[in-house]
């Protein structure tokens, strides 16, 4: 094939060019999950209504108030307490969302649990969250350098007296550690 210079060079250095950027890795998406398991709390209300397992899943409440599809502790005041939560899916963390649903603010620390049991203190402050309404608290920090599957939130029952502190469920935020291949995306031609 005989190829003039110029206006058909162009239109083949421009093929190719198409080609080669035909399949681009996107960007990394964070895989955000809901809690699958409970690995241990300080206390419950009850084992069915207000258990901790109410924590699990995605919301289910969507009133503010004290209703029994939330996670509560065992004293209404006094206490701090926690919740520990499992993912399905191990990821480095990058953030949580945390769903309070009564005596919003309660939350003083996170901490993130690698493969090895061992927990990691990612997060203490002052939990803005004010009362009257569900609140989806999100907590942020920098990147694990290990991967993640559980989370644990700290509670102070103290926070809003005669109220109950409730959390309803907690999303893990993060990136995935590998086991799939890169999400591709496909240019226009």
């Amino acid at each position: 094939m005989k190829m003039r210079p110029g206006k058909d060079c162009f239109v083949v250095f421009a093929l190719a060019i198409s080609l080669a950027l035909a399949v681009v890795p996107a960007a990394a998406t964070p895989l955000e999950q809901w809690a699958s398991t409970v690995i241990g709390f300080s206390s419950q209300w009850s084992d069915g209504e207000w258990a901790a397992s109410q924590a699990l899943g995605a919301p289910n409440t969507f009133e503010y108030g004290d209703f029994n599809t939330a996670w509560a502790s065992s004293s209404e005041d006094g206490t701090l307490e926690f919740i520990t939560l499992g993912y399905a899916a191990p990821v480095y963390a990058t953030g949580a969302v945390i769903r309070e649903t009564c005596g919003n603010g309660m939350v003083y620390q996170v901490d993130v649990l690698d493969l090895n049991d061992v927990l990691h203190t990612v997060w203490t402050g002052t939990d803005p969250s004010l009362p009257g309404t569900p609140v989806d608290f999100p907590v942020s920090w920098t990147k694990t350098a290990y991967p993640v599957n559980g989370l644990k939130i700290y509670i102070n029952t103290s926070h809003q007296l005669n109220e109950w502190e409730e959390i309803d469920a907690v999303k893990l935020i993060g990136y995935g550690i590998g086991n799939t291949p890169p999400n591709m995306l496909l240019l226009d031609k």
